[in-house]
C-alpha cells in the first residue's frame, strides 16, 4: 500500500483535532461510515474501549473545530464526544521525520517483526 500525504501548513487546513466519541456498538459501522464521508476527517478509528470511535481532523481553526463538533453533534445523534486533543506540532508522520513547517527532512524505519 502506497500512502502520500501533505503537509498541514501548506494544505489550508493547518489545525489538526483528534475527537474521542462513543458510539453503541450496533451503530458504530454506520456512524464510522458517515465521518468517513466528511472532507476534515483524516483518520477514523475503531479501538477497544470506553471510547470506541477515535477521529482526527484538519481544520482551518478552532473555531472551524468546535463548529464541526457542532455539525457532528446534529448529524451523528449516536456520537457523544467525550474528548479532544489538539495537536499543536508533528514531528514524525508516517514514519517520517517533520521539520517545524511539516515538511519530511528523514525518515525512522520500522521492523514490524521485531
Amino acid at each position: 500500500m502506497i500512502h502520500c500525504d501533505l503537509t498541514r501548513s501548506l494544505s489550508g487546513s493547518p489545525v489538526a483535532v483528534t475527537f474521542f466519541g462513543t458510539v453503541a456498538a450496533e451503530h458504530l459501522d454506520s456512524t464510522a461510515r458517515e465521518l468517513a464521508k466528511l472532507p476534515e476527517i483524516r483518520q477514523c478509528l475503531g479501538p477497544a474501549g470506553p471510547q470506541n470511535l477515535i477521529a482526527t481532523v484538519w481544520v482551518s481553526s478552532l473555531v472551524d473545530a468546535q463548529a464541526l463538533e457542532v455539525r457532528l453533534a446534529a448529524t451523528l445523534p449516536h456520537l457523544r464526544i467525550a474528548d479532544r486533543a489538539v495537536a499543536l506540532r508533528a514531528v514524525k508522520l508516517m514514519g517520517r521525520l517533520l521539520d517545524p513547517d511539516g515538511r519530511a527532512t528523514g525518515f525512522v524505519p520500522m521492523n514490524l517483526w521485531e
